[in-house]
């Protein structure tokens, strides 16, 4: 089932020193729920001049950005993973250590959850805080 939704998403970013920044976006995006639980949804990132899409599963969920600043971010609960960040002013390697994560996926829309802490060379960089929620526009038409 594919169908089109508004989302917004909230990222709370924290600090190591406690500096704490807030990034949201809100728009339209397109919505794919799969027989085998799977999701994503995916919209224009005109920020970044490219589309950023989400998909996930009850277990894992993973963020892969094109355009100015491309990247493919996996998460799972309890687990560090690797990744590469590429931007115009070079590559960043990073890791993401999932510390919670829940997705709650329907027809009518959904909403995900997760908390992660990001690494830059094993170092802590940021504790991180999304929510994304959306709503079908299907089901107001």
């Amino acid at each position: 089932m594919i169908y089109p939704a508004r989302f917004t998403s909230v990222l709370h970013i924290v600090s190591p020193d406690g500096d704490s920044d807030e990034i949201c976006h809100e728009g339209r995006s397109m919505v794919a729920l799969r027989d085998d639980g799977t999701w994503s949804l995916r919209y224009t990132d005109d920020d970044n001049g490219g589309q950023t899409a989400l998909q996930g599963a009850p277990r894992w969920m993973s963020i892969t950005r094109d355009g100015e600043v491309r990247s493919h971010l996996l998460f799972r609960t309890d687990q560090c993973l690797e990744a590469v960040y590429r931007t115009p002013h070079g590559d960043f390697d990073l890791s993401t250590h999932a510390t919670a994560y829940s997705a709650s996926v329907t027809p009518d829309g959904g909403r995900i959850n997760l908390s992660y802490d990001l690494l830059i060379d094993g170092t802590l960089t940021s504790k991180n805080k999304l929510t994304i929620e959306w709503e079908s526009l299907s089901a107001h038409s």
